[in-house]
């Protein structure tokens, strides 16, 4: 009955530790993009006015006019010059903003966004341009018309779409879409999850101990096995 207990005992230790960790992981469940307007490192050979970006989950809206959510489209090439002619506007798990771009070349998209767990997620992902015949070249601006000149950053270096390179799609053929990106802070839900099953993975390795130590253990002289 002892060994019973003890067994009762530290399994319940393991469930509660698991369930206790299983709010955290829940709530660090960040948004991420799944799908984009132009694509990542897609060809765009038609005029743009707008990008729309696409996330698994809602975006939050805090100040009701999308202040608090940013998108930029800078280029061409590594140039600063922003083509975004309008602050993003929010409708659920999309963030879309007016454009008019310049020249042909590469352009970046820049966003940073409040996702439906409160916390902020920033990336970025190139695409190029070939405008048609006749289209005229936006002059763009040295900053955003929402103020968000160097306040959104990239977590990690976007590959480059290079009108005629392997990474670019070529005219005519489907884009790939964004991989979902890091959030820009939280604690990373993997290791939440691995710090779980290390819970359980000891308190199992408890258990068996408690049991190994309970069989070998003899009973006293004169007095009944009470393990048993």
């Amino acid at each position: 009955m002892r060994t019973t207990g003890l067994l009762a005992g530290v399994a319940g230790i393991a469930a509660a530790a698991a369930l206790a960790l299983l709010p955290a992981a829940a709530a660090d469940a960040h948004d991420y993009l799944v799908g984009s307007d132009p694509a990542a490192n897609a060809t765009v050979t038609t005029a743009l006015d707008t990008v729309t970006l696409t996330f698994n989950d809602r975006v939050l809206d805090l100040s009701g006019t999308g202040s608090t959510n940013l998108l930029t489209v800078t280029g061409p090439g590594w140039g600063t010059t922003h083509f975004e002619t309008g602050c993003a506007t929010v409708a659920d798990t999309k963030v879309s903003a007016p454009v008019a771009l310049g020249g042909a070349g590469d352009y970046t998209v820049t966003y940073q966004i409040v996702s439906a767990d409160g916390h902020t997620v920033s990336s970025s992902y190139a695409f190029a341009y070939q405008p048609p015949a006749g289209a005229t070249a936006a002059k763009g601006s040295a900053t955003s018309p929402c103020g968000a000149k160097g306040s959104v950053t990239s977590e990690a270096p976007v590959p480059t779409a290079t009108p005629g390179s392997s990474a670019s799609t070529p005219p005519g053929a489907a884009a790939s879409t964004p991989q979902p990106t890091a959030a820009s802070n939280g604690t990373d839900l993997g290791l939440v999850i691995g710090i779980a099953i290390a819970i359980v993975v000891l308190a199992v390795i408890g258990v068996v101990i408690v049991l190994l130590t309970a069989r070998r253990k003899p009973p006293a002289a004169g007095t009944p096995d009470q393990d048993d």
